[in-house]
């Protein structure tokens, strides 16, 4: 669904679309990830777009992808991680990450029982840093000391808890919206039984 700003929020269902993800996880140096610098093999980021226990929500800006937020289960029940991903850091604004974790929370919350959501970014990510000092969303709780490793040293890692309140889902999903997300499901569920035929014949 495309924003006021020309900025679309997509959740990864097609084959095209994990295309896209995997080009943003191809960047292996980024000061906003909340991963930190991180190199992944073509295998790699392969298996973490195939996990189909991870969840991916793509952000595109003015036609270009800049990142993408995900999200995936803990071994506690309704424990999760959301974790952020950017392949082009000066599109990144305290307002961006502010609306995409409002948008990936926004699915989350609808679709699983949720008791806690963390997120852990470097000490360094002057963006992240920025969106907990103006917003509400989530509450630091602690620094974990030489976690990420960047430029020559190591960085503290900042954890932060959600405050679920504050993304309570407002109302039902915009009926425009759920109907482009059904579409999206259809397609893929199309590409999913294509590629079944295709290796039943194959095999």
């Amino acid at each position: 669904m495309v924003e006021e700003t020309g900025v679309e929020f997509i959740p990864v269902t097609t084959v095209a679309d994990e295309e896209i993800l995997d080009t943003i996880l191809s960047q292996p140096f980024s000061y906003v990830s909340t991963e930190g610098a991180v190199w992944r093999s073509a295998a790699e980021r392969m298996r973490r777009v195939k996990d189909e226990r991870k969840s991916h929500l793509l952000v595109i800006s003015c036609g270009n992808p800049v990142g993408a937020v995900g999200w995936s289960p803990g071994q506690t029940p309704g424990f999760f991680r959301l974790d952020l991903v950017s392949c082009r850091d000066e599109a990144w604004t305290a307002d961006l990450v502010d609306r995409a974790l409002r948008r990936a929370m926004a699915l989350l919350t609808r679709a699983r029982e949720v008791q806690r959501v963390e997120l852990l970014t470097p000490a360094y990510n002057d963006v992240f840093l920025e969106y907990l000092t103006a917003c509400a969303g989530f509450e630091v709780e602690g620094i974990l000391r030489d976690r990420f490793f960047l430029d020559g040293r190591y960085w503290p890692g900042v954890v932060c808890c959600a405050d679920l309140r504050e993304f309570a889902p407002q109302g039902a999903a915009e009926p425009a919206g759920r109907q482009e997300l059904l579409d999206r499901l259809h397609k893929k569920a199309l590409e999913d039984l294509t590629e079944a035929h295709r290796a039943m014949w194959n095999a």
